[in-house]
């Protein structure tokens, strides 16, 4: 049997080792550290989104985050910390409109929870275990389309996910199975499939496809989202060295926009083609 002042340095050491543990968790700044780090580790994301001028934000990271519950909670994911301001395209997607925004994203960034604006303790706790009792949203999501395999909505939810996960072969192969699919149920689903589709061959810079897909699209659903269709069949024409498509697209996707950063985005590849 140890010795009293050796069993209390024992457990002094002990406590501390523990308390150490509690406090080493590891906020990344880095968007693709975080997400590669998620992936490698299976672990889900909590991103908090914030800015310098925040006064809540500061609270949460003072009084907040460092309470023993919260920190176990948040041991479970892969801690993210980003000025909102810096991160203009994280907040488009994500739908940021203030701060303090708290995003939970499962290990391949596809959102499963989100609080906007000051949450209390026990909200955060709640929200950070309803998030990682998602972090498997792919096999959730694959489980309920073994069900019901024609579900054109659960085929387009699947595309959606490859897509945010950047896998955009099997965001396509989705993609093409919602709009082929003849479920009666949701028709309008239709459109953004094929829609979404185009985007996937755009990104895996097939430009051929890309043409195909949104030349459909535009035949199908002229009503749709045609500025947008125009704008990226024109630019697929533009990569394969179709000046003369490229331009007639940009220029009518230029007749269409009223937003003026869009039009100069526009402008701007146009210009590249004279």
């Amino acid at each position: 049997m140890l010795p009293f002042s050796k069993t209390r340095s024992v457990l002094v050491f002990i406590c501390l080792a523990l308390a150490s543990e509690i406090s080493s968790e590891v906020w990344e700044t880095s968007v693709e550290t975080a997400f590669n780090k998620a992936k490698k580790e299976g672990k889900p994301i909590f991103i908090d989104v914030y800015a310098d001028w925040c006064g809540y934000c500061k609270t949460l990271k003072k009084e907040i985050y460092p309470k023993k519950e919260v920190k176990q909670e948040l041991s479970k994911f892969v801690l993210l910390s980003l000025d909102g301001d810096r991160f203009p395209n994280l907040k488009k997607k994500y739908d940021v409109t203030g701060y303090p925004t708290l995003l939970f994203l499962d290990k391949n960034g596809s959102l499963t929870e989100k609080i906007a604006g000051m949450p209390d303790h026990k909200m955060v706790i709640k929200t950070l275990r309803s998030a990682y009792s998602k972090r498997d949203k792919e096999v959730s999501l694959l489980a309920d389309l073994e069900k019901d395999p024609e579900n054109n909505l659960l085929l387009l939810k699947v595309g959606e996910y490859y897509f945010e996960a950047k896998e955009y072969k099997k965001a396509a192969d989705y993609f093409y199975k919602s709009f082929a699919s003849e479920d009666p149920r949701m028709p309008e689903n239709k459109h953004k499939a094929l829609f979404n589709l185009g985007l996937s061959f755009s990104e895996l810079k097939n430009w051929e496809k890309t043409i195909k897909t949104f030349s459909l699209y535009l035949d199908k659903f002229p009503t749709g989202h045609s500025k947008a269709a125009l704008y990226y069949r024109g630019g697929a024409y533009s990569s394969l060295g179709q000046k003369t498509e490229a331009k007639e697209d940009l220029k009518k996707a230029l007749e269409l926009s009223s937003d003026p950063e869009e039009k100069k985005e526009i402008q701007d590849l146009l210009n590249q083609l004279n």
